[in-house]
């Protein structure tokens, strides 16, 4: 009994760092239900579990259990692609070995009244490695955004290497001397070395992004406060011509010339109509963008049907909110500019059950293509601000604890995302 309740303490422990490494680095999956997300400590501490309890394979394949628990656990709980959850999985699988060589190496080279430590070797590694989990999340956490597909591909060689070296160095520590306890901290030290550079790239990285971020909300701003300016003047211009337009109107009513009367009042409902605001939604910031957008696109000969309802409840920051219209209405129109007909964009924003479901579809020139959450363009595309665009808006999306999709079939390309926005 006492085997066994150690090894659920063991595998707890693990579980703990394994989840706090995954969310230092990728988002957190969203459940419909809020409470599936606390189980993913459970399951990856399970999957140790079930490696505690079967049948030691030989030396080199016991890292792939580890990994493929590590993979599987991570694929399920994290939004994260196959492809980085198996290099993540892999590199902390190799800090887990790098952290246990130490710890056995340093307990093997202690004075021989300390050698009752060895009974407690495992408690002790896996100890280390919960507390450098600790240290790494709060050093990381909010300033790691996420990798880019190069970035992945670059970093990814790092923790293979590491993995190969660490069990070349583990397959021969049968004897315990201080050579090779040298060989393997001094390994780890270059380890740890690479893991904070590592670090401070993708920090570096994350401000850049931020910085981005920055610049474009405070245009989206300034183009917003711009559009309001615009509109107050025209309405002082408009109120001022109308006060003429009904002096006009009483003079041809007080000669009896109704029917010029009708005809002058109807030409006047005509330039109200396109004056006006279409989109009401009980929120101020998306009104003003939606209608903005609205008569962008019908200067531009693109119809724009909307399904909206009471976004009152929304509790989205002003900022996030115009970055995500902005971005996403800017590309559908962009798009169906290229297009001769069928110039049309499809916009849902409607708030149910508390969470936010948003939708645009447009019609495409090309076929595009997609990887994962972003858009794959080229020089001659001219998809850079597209692909910014878009890198914001899943910023946005993501520190918000939401998902999103893309997709491109049938010659129509759709962005939908599901996010918590409500009290």
């Amino acid at each position: 009994m006492g085997i066994v309740m150690r090894n659920i303490l063991l595998c707890l422990m693990l579980g703990t760092g394994c989840s706090i490494y995954y969310e230092t680095i990728v988002p957190v999956r969203v459940w419909r239900t809020a409470w599936v997300k606390y189980t993913a400590v459970p399951a990856f501490a399970l999957g140790f579990l079930v490696i505690a309890f079967t049948e030691i394979p030989p030396y080199i394949l016991q890292p792939v259990r580890v990994i493929a628990v590590l993979w599987l656990a991570s694929w399920i709980y994290f939004q994260i692609k196959a492809v980085q959850s198996l290099i993540l999985s892999v590199l902390f699988c190799a800090a887990m070995w790098i952290v246990t060589a130490i710890v056995v190496s340093a307990v093997y080279a202690l004075p021989p009244e300390y050698r009752g430590l060895e009974m407690i070797e495992e408690e002790l590694s896996y100890s280390v490695l919960l507390c450098l989990m600790l240290v790494f999340h709060f050093r990381y956490r909010k300033k790691i955004s996420g990798l880019t597909g190069a970035q992945w591909a670059r970093f990814g060689y790092f923790p293979i290497f590491s993995m190969i070296v660490i069990m070349a160095i583990s397959m021969m520590m049968g004897g315990g001397d201080t050579e090779r306890l040298v060989a393997v901290a001094g390994f780890g030290v270059l380890n740890v070395i690479a893991l904070y550079f590592i670090g401070n790239i993708l920090e570096k990285d994350a401000q850049v992004q931020e910085m981005r971020l920055l610049q474009e909300r405070t245009q989206n701003q300034m183009k917003m406060y711009q559009n309001m300016q615009k509109n107050y003047e025209r309405q002082r211009r408009d109120l001022h011509d109308y006060k003429n337009q009904l002096t006009c109107i009483q003079g041809l009513l007080l000669e009896d010339r109704r029917e010029e009367a009708l005809h002058y009042v109807e030409t006047l409902n005509g330039r109200l109509r396109k004056n006006a605001d279409f989109v009401n939604t009980n929120h101020a910031v998306v009104n003003v963008v939606l209608n903005q957008k609205y008569q962008s696109a019908l200067e531009r000969n693109i119809t724009m049907l909307l399904s909206v309802n009471d976004l009152s409840g929304l509790t989205m920051r002003e900022e996030d909110l115009v970055t995500l219209l902005v971005n996403l209405l800017d590309n559908a129109v962009e798009a169906c500019e290229k297009l001769e007909e069928n110039r049309v964009i499809r916009f849902k924003m409607v708030l149910e059950e508390g969470e936010l479901i948003l939708s645009v579809r447009n019609p495409v020139a090309v076929p595009v293509i997609i990887d994962g959450r972003r858009i794959v363009t080229t020089k001659k595309d001219g998809g850079g601000n597209h692909g910014i665009g878009l890198l914001n808006v899943n910023g946005v999306i993501e520190r918000s604890g939401g998902t999103s999709a893309l997709r491109c079939e049938d010659g129509w390309f759709c962005f939908s995302a599901m996010i918590p926005a409500a009290e």
